[in-house]
């Protein structure tokens, strides 16, 4: 299935999720916002969400896109800059609750372990059923960080499940001595007894719901970005091993940024070529994912228009 008809398939009724992602610096940003503005032309209720601690959201649509709540850019597109702080506020009174487990979690849910990463996609799947303020999104896209961190994103939900089992582990290997130790935490709540497994289940039960969004096939679908260097296409060849692993299903590779054959200018020759040598490498490589080509454009991104010229060099 094409992105386009990938795009035109979604509603309130069959919902998707698209995450770009790739290496830094290949335009990332710039195609999820295009494919986000291209999806909101046709009418599909959309939200962009940035993941990415470096944001770039808000330069690209010339507008301050901050906040921690979705911002109107059109009748059917809202677009966001996810902040953990504000996303850690929502989560904070679960782990409150367990003083004593703060030496183990940390004293923030903004500072567990993959959280820097995770908190962007804990978001996810209440988003994709109804926005903050209630507001429905037939179509969801992550611009996710650089690869790494995104693989650490993708990650997450085997670790706090993994993390979950450690603590109940904990619990019940320490047993009465951990009880006593709880209570040194709890002098000035002595009559609260609040249940850790509520806790464990919370976590839980939010690394299974989102593993399995990451993993549907009929849902969810992962772009992946890279441009035709040499570091590229290492760095995308180890982030597609990885999305196999997980299971999380391609829904093509895009190759940004083709430079257009040169003149007489020799630096440009040059460039040509090994740009060419390159294309030619990532085209039979990853041949079964049918490598879609986009021009490098003579302008910056900046500002709807050139978004929307820029989706006609890959979507239509």
């Amino acid at each position: 299935m094409s992105l386009a008809d990938l795009i035109l398939e979604s509603s309130l009724e069959k919902k998707h999720l698209l995450l770009f992602g790739g290496k830094g610096g290949v335009g990332k940003t710039s195609l999820a916002s295009a494919t986000a503005l291209w999806a909101s032309t046709h009418s599909i209720p959309t939200l962009i969400m940035s993941s990415d601690p470096a944001h770039s959201l808000s330069d690209i649509f010339a507008k301050n896109l901050t906040g921690g709540e979705p911002k109107y850019i059109n009748d059917h597109l809202d677009a966001i800059e996810i902040n953990t702080k504000d996303v850690a506020k929502d989560y904070q009174a679960y782990l409150d609750k367990f003083p004593e487990y703060k030496l183990i979690l940390g004293d923030s849910a903004e500072l567990f372990p993959g959280m820097n990463e995770g908190f962007s996609i804990l978001d996810i799947n209440r988003t994709l059923v109804g926005g903050k303020q209630g507001k429905q999104y037939a179509l969801v896209i992550i611009d996710t960080a650089p690869t790494g961190h995104t693989l650490n994103l993708l990650d997450l939900p085997e670790y706090m499940k993994r993390t979950s089992i450690r603590l109940i582990r904990l619990k019940n290997k320490i047993g009465n001595i951990f009880g006593s130790f709880t209570k040194v935490f709890r002098r000035s709540q002595e009559n609260e007894n609040p249940d850790i497994n509520e806790f464990l289940a919370l976590i839980e039960d939010w690394a299974i719901r989102t593993k399995t969004l990451l993993q549907d096939q009929s849902t969810t679908r992962f772009f992946v970005v890279c441009i035709p260097e040499l570091l590229s296409i290492l760095e995308t060849d180890r982030m597609i091993s990885q999305l196999q692993k997980m299971d999380i299903t391609i829904g093509g590779l895009i190759i940004n940024r083709i430079l257009p054959p040169p003149s007489d200018c020799e630096f440009c020759k040059i460039k040509f070529q090994e740009q060419s040598k390159n294309l030619q490498i990532i085209k039979e490589k990853f041949s079964q994912f049918t490598p879609i080509e986009v021009p490098a454009l003579s302008k910056e991104v900046h500002g709807q228009e050139i978004l929307k010229n820029l989706a006609k060099q890959f979507i239509e």
